[in-house]
């Protein structure tokens, strides 16, 4: 037997714990150590990137640019400060997450341009098909964003009016006519020719610092149009646009995509286009790199000058770069920035899409970064990498999903995480990913054991897999039970844990069993397995799309459960599905204080701390919404464990830009109020520590249960009566500490520690 150590009980009251002052509190971290294939990862826990937008801004107060990238299909901000290489010359970006929350929400698309000419660099979004402009006025070295316009306004043909921009649109906001103010190139309502807005502050006031646009061309400005894909018109005469003339292709290899309907991943045709003004060549007029919705190259529109309202462009090339030309499935749009800190603007690509369809992106690579070998006049651009940033983090596509527990039996959290799939010819599947936590109770350092755990993505013909680690069956290990989305619908399979507590798990798939699932759960919706009821069995909890939960209890047995529903709007929750859509559940104690909390992960990025009622009829009690952690993203999916050491679970967050973000628990731990408890406080459960058996002897009449310090039932609720003893078994329990409870009638509950050791 181990050696015993003096053991302090806790013997206050339930009710009469407390926080010092109630705060929740989570921050990201960035401590614990990731490796892969033997390399440090710089940034592991950025959450991903999918369709990427990049600017640089001045984020510290050094003398070098940093970097901000928007992610179009999670509507989230990253932010990056240059640091020396740390494994070469120049620079490389490490992820800075505290400098997110000083940037408004922001949709479709982010600009950093200085418009008004003071050095800082100013932020322009979509608004309501128009743009809103926020000034950027720095406040202690870091930005800090003020509302200027909620809607831009511009001088059209009918008078002042919304200066139009399509959400779905990238426009170019750039002093276009070399004059010192900024203008706006966008498409017009049709998505057929481009809107040049003319900024005439300088003409009327002669100052740079105005927002007086006017649209200064015809309705044919530059003198070309398109329709679909590589299907430009030059030569056009503003309102003599004559429908028979056939595309300028001198010069050019034109791609003609399959059109949707045709091709099983094919899109639909509908406006969407995206615009970066550039001079490609160094003859001093400005080209055009242009990507459209149903097109999966990026083209290059040669600009014949001049750079003005009158601008007249000549032909186009649909293989840009030449050496390694911008092919995605659809939607290219391109950043130019400079993001080797050498001077000179790069040019960055990614597709300009909100979500993934029919699966036909690799989001794991899909941020390519051309250096620019010549100069910001005559650019030279030339492929480095298609995985820029992303080959520094965590990253494994889309929906990545965390789970945390002891699968080695060392004593500390491991880490399974799965993702929505990868498609290799015809087949699209997901598996898991395991990493091996190698480092300490306190400081954690995962390294990547295998990208396919227990071979599911070859086994199981899933995708969308979520894993959860959690004890099935009361006896102290820990068990997997993975949700996916099969050929025709979500599947549920549980793997008992057949190894002996303490030792490394042993999982067998060909022995899983498979649970059913409600009919009614949808794809998209996340189910989570904790005891609801507390009466030792695991229950379902199930975030709807809707943005309600619903209670299934399990009238079943612990290895085979039987759902059933109990209430569609578990806690009170009603629908919203603009704020709460698909909730991740978990419920853990957060605060010490041996009340379990509910944390909500919603598909929109919203984080709630509820406290988790007594009852299944109860409502839930909102704790903290946490809003100093800004937009962590879209598509959250929350797991906990204590990876720091100081007895607070931490969180971990997957996304749906494929990656983990970290955040430790800075929660106030409780302290005990001071109420004087009714009862004897000294111990009425021993010996304790226990390697067997735990005599309870009550104060009074009611039943006790014994749970895991998250409020999980480890062992079944069991009637006593007062000042008899009654043997509780605990040899099949893993060695821990956890907390016994007795309840009765009109009587406040009492909880003893008890600690589990062998």
């Amino acid at each position: 037997m181990k050696k015993l150590f003096t053991l302090c009980f806790l013997v206050s009251p339930w009710w009469s714990m407390a926080q010092s002052n109630g705060a929740f509190g989570f921050q990201y971290d960035q401590r614990p150590t990731v490796s892969v294939n033997g390399q440090a990862v710089l940034n592991p826990w950025v959450g991903g990137l999918n369709a990427t937008q990049y600017s640089t801004l001045r984020l510290n107060d050094d003398t070098r640019d940093d970097l901000v990238v928007f992610d179009r299909t999670t509507n989230k901000l990253s932010t990056f400060v240059a640091i020396d290489n740390p494994t070469g010359s120049g620079i490389a970006w490490r992820y800075a997450p505290e400098y997110e929350a000083v940037f408004p929400t922001v949709y479709s698309w982010l600009l950093l341009v200085d418009y008004d000419g003071d050095g800082q660099k100013d932020l322009f979004t979509n608004g309501a098909s128009s743009i809103r402009l926020f000034r950027n006025e720095p406040v202690n070295g870091r930005p800090a964003f003020r509302l200027v316009s909620a809607e831009l306004m511009t001088e059209g043909y009918g008078g002042r009016q919304s200066l139009y921009v399509a959400g779905v649109d990238t426009p170019a906001i750039l002093d276009y006519d070399n004059d010192g103010d900024i203008d706006v190139l966008t498409f017009d309502p049709s998505g057929d020719q481009i809107s040049y807005q003319q900024n005439m502050s300088v003409e009327r006031t002669g100052k740079r610092d105005g927002l007086d646009f006017k649209r200064t061309s015809g309705p044919c400005w530059g003198y070309f149009k398109k329709n679909f894909c590589n299907d430009f018109v030059f030569g056009l005469e503003c309102g003599d646009a004559p429908a028979s003339v056939e595309p300028i292709t001198a010069g050019a290899v034109a791609i003609k995509p399959p059109l949707a309907g045709t091709n099983p991943n094919g899109r639909p045709l509908h406006s969407g286009n995206t615009l970066t003004v550039v001079d490609t060549d160094g003859d001093g007029n400005k080209d055009l790199l242009f990507g459209f919705v149903t097109c999966s190259n990026l083209a290059r529109l040669r600009g014949a000058g001049p750079n003005s309202n009158v601008a007249r462009f000549v032909g186009f090339d649909s293989l840009f770069p030449a050496s390694k030309p911008i092919v995605f499935p659809a939607f290219p749009a391109v950043s130019w920035e400079d993001v080797d800190g050498d001077g000179q603007k790069d040019l960055l690509a990614s597709p300009n899409v909100g979500y993934n369809e029919n699966q036909v992106f690799d989001f794991r690579a899909s941020g390519w970064y051309y250096k620019n070998r010549g100069n910001n006049r005559n650019p030279n651009f030339q492929f480095v990498q298609t995985d820029f940033l992303q080959k520094d983090m965590l990253d494994l596509g889309e929906n990545a999903t965390p789970a945390l527990a002891d699968l080695d039996g060392d004593g500390d959290a491991d880490l399974l995480v799965g993702f929505d799939g990868l498609r290799t010819g015809t087949s699209y599947r997901a598996g898991l990913w395991q990493f091996e936590n190698q480092g300490t109770n306190q400081n954690p350092a995962f390294v990547l054991v295998t990208t396919d755990y227990l071979g599911i993505s070859q086994s199981l013909a899933l995708t969308s897999v979520l894993p959860q680690l959690i004890d099935i069956d009361a006896n102290g290990s820990v068990d997997l039970v993975l949700t996916g989305t099969g050929a025709r619908n979500v599947e549920m399979r549980a793997l008992v844990n057949t190894a002996p507590r303490g030792a490394a798990v042993r999982f067998d798939l060909s022995r899983a069993t498979s649970w059913a699932l409600p009919g009614t759960q949808q794809i998209g919706e996340r189910p989570t397995l904790t005891d609801v009821d507390r009466d030792g069995l695991l229950d379902l909890l199930l975030g709807k799309n809707d943005g309600t939960i619903s209670y299934y209890r399990n009238a079943g047995s612990a290895t085979s459960p039987s759902f059933q529903l109990q209430n569609q709007t578990f806690g009170g929750l009603t629908a919203n599905v603009f704020q709460d859509r698909a909730r991740s559940l978990v419920v853990a104690d957060l605060n010490g204080d041996q009340k379990a909390e509910l944390i909500s992960a919603s598909d929109h990025g919203e984080l709630r701390i509820y406290r988790f009622p007594d009852r299944p009829d109860q409502p839930l009690t909102l704790l903290d919404s946490l809003p100093g952690l800004g937009l962590p993203g879209a598509g959250l999916v929350a797991a906990v464990a204590d990876l720091d050491g100081d007895q607070l679970p931490d969180l971990m967050l997957g996304s749906r830009a494929g990656g983990l973000r970290y955040l430790k628990n800075t929660s106030q731990k409780v302290v005990v109020t001071g109420t004087k408890p009714e009862e004897p406080v000294s111990p009425w459960a021993f010996p304790n520590p226990t390697d067997h058996f735990l005599t309870v002897r009550p104060a009074f009449t009611g039943q006790v249960e014994l749970l895991s310090l998250a409020g999980q039932a480890v062992l079944p609720a069991q009637p006593v009566r007062a000042g008899e003893e009654t043997l509780l078994d605990v040899s099949q329990l893993a060695d821990g500490t956890y907390l016994l409870r007795l309840t009765g009638e009109n009587r406040p509950a009492q909880v003893q520690k008890v600690v589990v050791w062998k």
